[in-house]
C-alpha cells in the first residue's frame, strides 16, 4: 500500500466507465407471461431502449422510447395486443408521435405531426378494445394543456377527459367499465396534493363525470390498484407518511397499512409503479427510508406486511405476473438490477439483468447512514462514503466532497453509484446530504422546506459541514461542494452565504429566482409557490432568496456545467453566475453542452465533466488527478 496525497491516487475506475457502467432501468413490465423493461444507454447517445427478457432489445436503433411530458418524462411504452397483433407502442424521443412496433417491421406512425408551432406529447398507454388510450399534452407556445384521449387504429382522437391539468396512473377496471386516474391542479405538485378519481365508461366508450375517491390539496395520493371493479388500493401520505390505503366509493376509506415510513416517493415522472396486485389479493409494495427499502407482500385484510429478502437496498419499480415479482433496485454492491421474488415464500428467485461493478469491490466505498443537528434543532440525515482504494493510504486527512441532491422533493441513497466511487477511490470523502425538505423521511421533513427554500436546505448543508469538522471528519480547509438543478442552487447558495468551501461545482443550478418563475416549464412553474411564495407578489422575497444577489460575495472558486437545450434551468441561469465570477476576478470554468439538456445523457459530456470537475479541484487544492 502506497502512501500518497488524496485526489491523485491512481484508481482503475476511468472516465470511461462512467458511461459504459451507465445504463439506467427505466420501467417494468409484464405481459403475457414475459418481463420486459426499458433501458437508457449513454453508450447509445441517450437511446432508451424496451427490452424483453428473453428477446432482447425490441426497438432497432436509432428509435429511442422516450417521452418528454411535464418536461420529466415517464412511463413512454407498452407492451400489448391491439388489432390482434402483440407489439410495442412507444413515443418516439425525436418528434414525441406515437409509434406501433409489430413483429417483423418498422415502427409506423400513430399519432399525425404536431401542427408548427405545436408541440403532442403523448405518456402512460393503454389498450381498450381497439383504442389507445393515453394522457396528452399539448404545448403552444408558453401555453400547456393535457387531456385523456382515445386514438383508433387511424390515428383519429377523441378526448375522454379535460378537466384537470394534471393527468397521471391510468388505470382500467378489470371489466374495462371504470376508468381510475391521479390528478391535480396548479400550484400543487403531485407530492403536496393530489385526486383519486373515477369515472364509469359508457357503451360507447364515454366517460362519465368523475367522481373523487380520495386525495385532496393536502394529501398527495398516486399509485392507484384496481381490487376488483368497485375497489381500488392506493397510497396516501394522509397520515403524514405515504402508507397503503382503500377505497370502495361506500364512504370513508381505510388505512390498509400503517407505519412510520414510506411506501411511495415524489411523482416527478408519470408511470411509476409502486403498489401491484397478486391473483391472490395480496398486495405488493416497498416500504422503508433511504438507508434501507424492502419490497414487502401486504395482506390487505389483516395489514399483515412480510418483507422480501434480498442485499439490495433500495427499489424503484415492481411488476407482478402470477406468484413472481419483478423489481428494479441497486444495493452497496450492485448500482442497479431488476430482480425477481417469490411472492409465496419471499425469497430472492434470482436476477434478470444488472448493471455489475466495472472494478474490484474493495475500489468502492461503504456507505454508513449519519445525522447531524441542524441550526434549528431537527435531525439531518446523510450518507458517508469514505476514501477507499487498497492500493493507497493518505498521507493527509482525505478532502471532503458535500454533495446536495437536486429536486429538491428527492432524496440520496447508499446504492453503488460509479460516479461517486470515481473519486472516493481516488483519496475523496463523500458526504451526501438529505437536507430539509428531502423525501423519505416523512411529509413533516418534506414540508420543512416550504416557503424556507434557499434557507433551510442551505442552513442544513453547513450543519453538516460544522458536524463533519467537529467530528475531525473533514479538514476545514479541504471541504468542496458539488451538486446538479436544485443542489446547484445549494451550491450556489452555500458559497456566496459561507467561506467553508474551498471550490464548488454547480451543475444546472438555479442562480436567480425571479428568473425561474419566469422562464421556465409549466409542470414546475407553479413549484416556487410553496418553495418560496407567490409570483409576483413576493418577488421583493424571490431576490433575497436568489444566491446570484449575493454573487459578489463569492471568493471561491467555481465550476459550472450546463446544457445548452435545458428548458428547466435555461443556460442563461448559468451564464448569469459565469458573467459574475468574470466581473468579480473569481477563478472558474464554464462549459456548456450543445444538445444537453436537464441532466446529461451524451457519453462525451458525461466524461468530460468528471475529468474537468477533479482537475478543477487539483487545481484549487493543490494535486495533480490521475486521470
Amino acid at each position: 500500500m502506497t502512501l500518497a496525497q488524496p485526489g491523485s491516487w491512481r484508481s482503475p475506475i476511468t472516465p470511461e466507465m462512467l458511461t459504459e457502467s451507465g445504463v439506467t432501468f427505466g420501467y417494468t413490465q409484464t405481459f403475457d407471461g414475459e418481463l420486459y423493461w426499458d433501458e437508457l444507454r449513454p453508450t447509445e447517445n441517450g437511446r432508451n431502449v424496451v427490452v424483453s427478457k428473453t428477446g432482447g432489445d425490441l426497438l432497432p436503433p436509432p428509435w429511442s422510447a422516450s417521452t418528454r411530458v411535464h418536461e420529466m418524462g415517464g412511463l413512454s411504452w407498452l407492451v400489448c395486443t391491439w388489432q390482434k397483433v402483440t407489439g410495442v407502442l412507444f413515443a418516439e424521443k425525436t418528434d414525441q408521435r406515437i409509434y406501433w412496433l409489430a413483429p417483423g417491421a418498422g415502427p409506423v406512425p400513430i399519432t399525425p405531426e404536431s401542427p408548427t408551432g405545436t408541440l403532442a406529447r403523448y405518456c402512460d398507454f393503454l389498450i381498450r378494445d381497439s383504442e389507445i388510450w393515453c394522457i396528452r399534452e399539448i404545448t403552444r407556445g408558453h401555453e400547456t394543456s393535457r387531456d385523456l384521449i382515445a386514438i383508433n387504429p387511424v390515428g383519429e382522437i377523441r378526448t375522454l377527459d379535460a378537466n384537470s391539468h394534471f393527468y397521471a396512473h391510468l388505470v382500467l377496471s378489470p371489466d374495462q367499465n371504470s376508468l381510475a386516474w391521479i390528478s391535480w391542479e396548479h400550484p400543487q405538485m403531485p407530492w403536496d396534493g393530489t385526486e383519486l378519481r373515477v369515472a364509469k365508461i359508457s357503451s360507447n366508450g364515454e366517460l362519465a363525470t368523475s367522481e373523487a375517491r380520495a386525495g385532496s390539496t393536502s394529501e398527495a395520493v398516486n399509485s392507484p390498484v384496481w381490487a376488483n371493479n368497485e375497489t381500488l388500493f392506493y397510497l396516501s401520505d394522509k397520515s403524514g407518511f405515504w402508507n397503503i390505503w382503500e377505497t370502495s366509493g361506500l364512504g370513508s376509506n381505510r388505512q390498509v397499512v400503517s407505519e412510520s415510513a414510506e411506501w411511495s416517493k415524489p411523482m416527478w415522472q408519470v408511470g411509476m409503479n409502486l403498489l401491484r396486485i397478486l391473483p391472490d389479493g395480496k398486495l405488493v409494495g416497498i416500504h422503508g427510508s433511504p438507508a434501507a427499502e424492502k419490497v414487502a407482500v401486504v395482506d390487505p385484510t389483516t395489514g399483515a406486511v412480510t418483507d422480501c429478502k434480498s442485499e439490495l437496498s433500495n427499489f424503484s419499480q415492481i411488476s407482478v405476473h402470477d406468484n413472481q415479482i419483478f423489481a428494479i433496485g441497486g444495493g452497496v454492491k450492485v448500482p442497479a438490477a431488476i430482480v425477481e421474488f417469490s411472492a409465496s415464500t419471499g425469497q430472492d428467485a434470482g436476477t434478470i439483468s444488472e448493471v455489475s461493478l466495472p472494478v474490484d469491490v474493495r475500489y468502492f466505498p461503504t456507505v454508513r447512514n449519519v445525522s447531524f443537528p441542524s441550526k434549528a434543532g431537527r435531525t439531518v440525515h446523510a450518507f458517508i462514503s469514505e476514501a477507499t482504494n487498497p492500493d493507497f493510504e493518505s498521507s493527509e486527512k482525505p478532502p471532503v466532497i458535500i454533495t446536495a441532491h437536486g429536486g429538491p422533493t428527492a432524496n440520496t441513497t447508499g446504492v453503488a453509484a460509479i460516479k461517486r466511487a470515481f473519486v472516493t477511490s481516488r483519496g475523496f470523502t463523500v458526504v451526501d446530504v438529505d437536507y430539509g425538505g428531502s423525501t423519505g423521511y416523512g411529509r413533516d421533513y418534506r414540508e420543512v422546506l416550504k416557503g424556507q427554500w434557499g434557507i433551510v436546505d442551505t442552513e442544513d448543508i453547513l450543519a453538516v459541514v460544522a458536524g463533519l469538522i467537529e467530528s475531525g471528519i473533514a479538514d476545514p480547509n479541504q471541504i468542496l461542494i458539488r451538486g446538479g438543478s436544485a443542489g446547484g442552487f445549494v451550491v450556489l447558495n452555500g458559497l456566496v452565504h459561507s467561506n467553508v468551501f474551498a471550490a464548488g461545482a454547480n451543475y444546472y443550478g438555479v442562480a436567480e429566482l425571479t428568473m425561474l418563475a419566469q422562464d421556465t416549464h409549466d409542470f414546475e412553474s407553479r413549484y416556487l409557490d410553496s418553495l418560496v411564495g407567490a409570483y409576483p407578489q413576493e418577488r421583493d422575497l424571490y431576490i433575497e432568496r436568489s444566491p446570484l444577489t449575493y454573487a459578489d460575495n463569492l471568493t471561491s472558486p467555481l465550476i459550472i456545467f450546463q446544457g445548452a437545450d435545458d428548458p428547466i434551468v435555461p443556460p442563461s441561469q448559468s451564464q448569469a453566475f459565469r458573467d459574475a465570477c468574470i466581473k468579480n476576478g473569481i477563478k472558474h470554468k464554464y462549459f456548456e453542452f450543445p444538445g444537453e439538456s436537464h441532466g446529461f445523457r451524451k457519453s462525451e459530456t458525461i466524461m468530460t465533466c468528471a475529468i474537468e470537475e477533479l482537475k478543477f479541484y487539483g487545481e484549487v487544492l493543490g494535486f495533480t488527478p490521475n486521470l
